[in-house]
């Protein structure tokens, strides 16, 4: 993982809490973009897990956007079928 400020992404969660985390990687599912971010409190845990947010742009902006349990799952499953054909 790089500590480039160009990958850290502040994002609120549920709480309205500001997390710090790092844009992992970019995927494309159901041509939507989905990005893969690793908070940077949990960058040194071996068993951290991702958040995966939609991302949507427009002229002027990047928004990153909850999923719901259904889009979640389905995204979920998708990483993990990518992540079993690079084993």
């Amino acid at each position: 993982m790089s500590d480039n400020p160009e990958n850290i992404i502040e994002i609120i969660d549920e709480n309205g809490k500001t997390i710090c985390c790092e844009l992992f990687n970019i995927i494309e599912f159901e041509g939507n973009e989905y990005a893969l971010l690793l908070p940077q409190e949990e960058k040194d845990n071996e068993d951290a897990e991702f958040v995966v947010m939609k991302i949507m742009e427009d002229e002027d902006d990047i928004a990153f956007i909850n999923l719901d349990d259904d889009e979640f799952n389905r995204v979920s499953e998708y990483i993990e079928n990518i992540q079993d054909d690079e084993e």
